[in-house]
């Protein structure tokens, strides 16, 4: 990689050394010391990223108002209509947002986080967010009926680059979204509204599976081509055969799996992904969708071997132009830049390369890439501020780029969580040790509880939902049904447990229903 002016300043105060790099100070303990200390090959964090995850869940609700999580009915958190936060917590004065996307991340981020610590706040805001999303959907009669915007800009819908348009791209991302959420809670309303997303995709479909990236949604007038994250429209069809096996779906699927592999494997075309961004050429790297899709092909290893030779490549091709190992503040751990024209590393990106390399290692077992992947993670440490924003600019890779005071996003702040989460059951030290956490699952779960020696939750579809354990489970049970254990779950069908003593993971296949885990026998 090369090597860049890190940009950075020292500060000593009574012996401990600052390190203060866009608008982030972090503190060493001692002068003589490094600022970066590496174990084994791998970068430790400044501090656990567990405490990390919950600073910057708590520095979220700073900008709540008197929006309470559960009602719809007076003000609002600033994230539902802005896409920017002030350093501070505080909400900015700019009413610009990407709801298609970022609204889908928020829901994702908040469900996950209601699994690991089983506060129903989290519950609440999540089907908030699908809530707004369904009232301001496109209009029944369009072309493109009932999908969510993918800007929202002063109280109405587009804006910006995207102009009167939709990304359909992202209208999926929301969809899975929808389903996440009607998982989480078992009403119908959010199967209803993805079931609209998955009718109108399903029909605007190309013969060579592809969908334009942005589209006028009342008339299906093309405003740009190329572009988007297929990989979006593959898993929500994926999603709605789960809970809807139509042929059209499965149809939409294979079609959208085949030219996400020939659009982004074999030619290593891209295009323009974010909103805020004008067209781009075909060679255009992004490391959002990029990530997305290695990470996608990697999870599916057990059934498509092939795949993580696929996902390799575009990790190479990504860590070529966007991978910087050297120059910033968490050097030698790796850090993402955002595109190929915008050269500025921020933590969500980091984070979400970093959960590729998770689920690589799960597929490969390379000590290489659990080494990297860790040292990524732990970095994320390095991008927090002392108020618990994960802060969006970290370092600019540019040498004598101007210096601009840039905003903070809640998107990156929110995508750093969400991604760290993910990766827990692939690197169960992200998760602290004494405690009870659901880290993983198929299917999201509703009513979590947590009491000592005992987890329950319950899943509304058959799902493979991982635990990281302060006690050792002696019995699960999935309603009055106790479920067997079993030495291992790595392949076969069937229901059972396994419990690793070394990681503290308990990893359950189930059906839907209850489940109840337990240190006591009766």
């Amino acid at each position: 990689m090369q090597s860049v002016n890190t940009g950075l300043s020292r500060l000593v105060i009574g012996g401990l050394v600052f390190l203060t790099c866009a608008g982030i100070s972090h503190a060493a303990e001692r002068s003589e010391e490094p600022l970066v200390k590496v174990v084994d090959g791998i970068v430790l964090p400044r501090r656990p990223v567990a405490d990390a995850v919950t600073e910057a869940m708590d520095f979220l609700k700073k900008a709540d108002g008197a929006y309470v999580p559960g009602r719809m009915d007076g003000e609002l958190a600033g994230y539902f209509e802005s896409a920017f936060v002030n350093a501070d917590g505080t909400r900015t004065d700019r009413k610009l947002a990407y709801p298609a996307r970022q609204h889908a991340y928020f829901i994702f981020t908040f469900l996950r986080y209601y699994a690991y610590c089983g506060e129903r706040e989290w519950l609440h805001r999540a089907r908030d967010l699908a809530d707004w999303n369904i009232a301001h959907s496109t209009p029944p009669d369009a072309v493109y009926a009932n999908v969510p915007y993918s800007t929202w800009q002063n109280g109405k819908p587009g804006g910006g680059r995207d102009a009167d348009a939709i990304e359909p791209d992202k209208a999926a991302f929301l969809g899975s979204g929808y389903l996440a959420v009607y998982e989480a809670t078992a009403e119908s309303k959010y199967l209803e509204a993805a079931r609209k997303v998955a009718e109108t995709l399903a029909s605007q479909q190309r013969e060579d599976g592809s969908w334009p990236f942005r589209v006028v949604p009342e008339d299906a007038k093309i405003l740009q081509d190329l572009g988007g994250a297929p990989v979006f429209l593959v898993e929500f069809f994926e999603r709605m055969v789960r809970y809807e096996d139509k042929p059209a779906y499965r149809r939409a699927r294979e079609r959208a799996l085949k030219y996400m592999l020939q659009t982004h494997v074999e030619k290593n075309v891209w295009g323009t992904y974010h909103e805020d961004v004008r067209a781009k050429d075909d060679h255009y790297l992004s490391a959002e969708p990029m990530c997305f899709t290695a990470d996608y092909l990697f999870r599916q290893a057990k059934v498509h071997p092939e795949y993580v030779e696929m996902a390799r490549r575009i990790l190479g091709r990504l860590e070529e132009r966007l991978v910087h190992t050297e120059g910033h503040a968490a050097a030698p751990a790796p850090g993402v830049a955002e595109q190929a024209g915008f050269d500025h590393i921020m933590p969500g990106h980091t984070a979400r390369y970093c959960l590729a390399l998770a689920n690589a290692y799960a597929a490969t077992r390379d000590a290489q890439v659990r080494a990297r992947a860790l040292s990524g993670m732990h970095a994320l440490t390095f991008m927090q501020a002392p108020t618990g924003l994960f802060g969006t600019f970290f370092h600019t890779v540019r040498e004598n780029a101007p210096k601009k005071v840039r905003p903070n996003w809640y998107s990156q702040h929110l995508y750093t969580v969400c991604h760290v989460l993910e990766a827990m059951p692939c690197l169960p030290e992200l998760a602290p040790d004494g405690q009870d956490h659901i880290v993983g699952t198929r299917v999201c779960v509703r009513d979590v509880r947590y009491a000592p020696g005992e987890v329950q939750f319950e899943t509304i579809a058959p799902s493979t939902t991982t635990l990281k354990l302060a006690f050792v489970p002696k019995v699960v049970r999935l309603g009055q049904q106790e479920l067997r254990a079993v030495n291992e779950l790595a392949g076969g069908d069937g229901v059972g447990w396994s419990f690793d003593p070394a990681t503290k993971l308990l990893t359950i296949r189930h059906d839907a229903g209850r489940v109840t885990v337990s240190t006591s026998a009766q």
